[in-house]
């Protein structure tokens, strides 16, 4: 979980002594707004190679799923709960490349991947319209706080496996104190109108969240293909 997303649940979650508040973690939605498979219905669109990090791995929930997931945190979550989908990290993570090429096999296409973006740039510009091939760039990840796969809970967090079949239920969801709960917030406005650089907000998740590993590679994926 992002140092942001993480943030907003100890933000709502302050509240569960007050109101009852359950929430969800769940997988990326496939194909959503933003979302890497969404980017690669754009590049077919418009004929550009696709491009893709060939390490990392994903869990993946329908819209409809995902949904789903909210509804019943919402209905049968007890205040201070968490529920996230039991998924299998040996059978249900799965790799961004092969969802990259089993998109382009749906499509009639099988991927011709690439060494370089120049060499992918040069075959989409060749592409004709009976092309059975399509240019695929894969690539190591290299970009600033990118994981290589996700988790749904951390072993200091109690489990309980057995109330839901396809659901798991996180029982002591960590809740911080309003007062500290408001000083967080006062020290991110700080940051933030005193024109933060990308260094202080590190500095300051880290300072907020101990266990949020930063790592600085110089590199954002809008400087990718």
């Amino acid at each position: 979980m992002g140092a942001s997303k993480k943030l907003m649940e100890e933000v709502i979650l302050a509240y569960s002594n007050q109101i009852k508040i359950s929430t969800a973690r769940f997988a990326n939605v496939a194909f959503s707004n933003g979302s890497l498979p969404a980017g690669f219905i754009e590049r077919i669109m418009k004929k550009q190679p696709l491009s893709s990090p060939s390490d990392v791995r994903r869990y993946f929930v329908s819209p409809a799923e995902s949904g789903e997931i909210c509804l019943i945190a919402c209905m049968l979550g007890n205040s201070g709960e968490i529920l996230f989908p039991k998924l299998d990290p040996e059978k249900d993570l799965v790799n961004f490349a092969d969802i990259a090429k089993a998109f382009l096999q749906h499509l009639g296409f099988q991927a011709d991947v690439c060494k370089t973006e120049e060499e992918a740039r040069a075959k989409a510009a060749a592409l004709g319209n009976n092309s059975n091939t399509y240019p695929l760039y894969l690539f190591e990840s290299e970009t600033s706080g990118e994981k290589l796969f996700e988790e749904f809970y951390t072993a200091e967090e109690e489990l309980d496996m057995d109330r839901f079949s396809a659901l798991g239920v996180i029982k002591n969801a960590f809740c911080r104190d309003q007062k500290e709960l408001d000083s967080i917030i006062s020290d991110l406005q700080s940051t933030f109108s005193a024109q933060a650089t990308k260094e202080d907000l590190v500095h300051l998740l880290n300072r907020l969240l101990p266990t949020f590993q930063h790592i600085e590679k110089n590199k954002n994926l809008d400087q990718h293909m």
